[in-house]
């Protein structure tokens, strides 16, 4: 049975969303250099995580990772 583009975007949707929720993430996209010539070229994704207190205790510290502007399945692979 051949899975459909809708429930494939479903489900990956799904699973994103609940690792954002994991790690209480969030990704903003942003202008790297705003203002100068350069403006519109270099947009990048970060992730954003935010520190985990308990107690008055930090658990976690905050994480900010760089995605740059490309991603594809090769990007990561446990290399990085």
């Amino acid at each position: 049975m051949m899975v459909t583009n809708e429930e494939i975007k479903k489900a990956f949707l799904s699973e994103f969303h609940a690792l954002l929720r994991k790690y209480n993430a969030d990704i903003t996209v942003n202008d790297h250099w705003q203002g100068y010539a350069e403006c519109g070229r270099d947009i990048r994704m970060t992730v954003e995580i935010p520190s985990v207190y308990q107690n008055g205790e930090c658990q976690s510290q905050d994480v900010e990772i760089d995605l740059g502007k490309f991603i594809d399945k090769e990007s990561f692979g446990g290399n990085g």
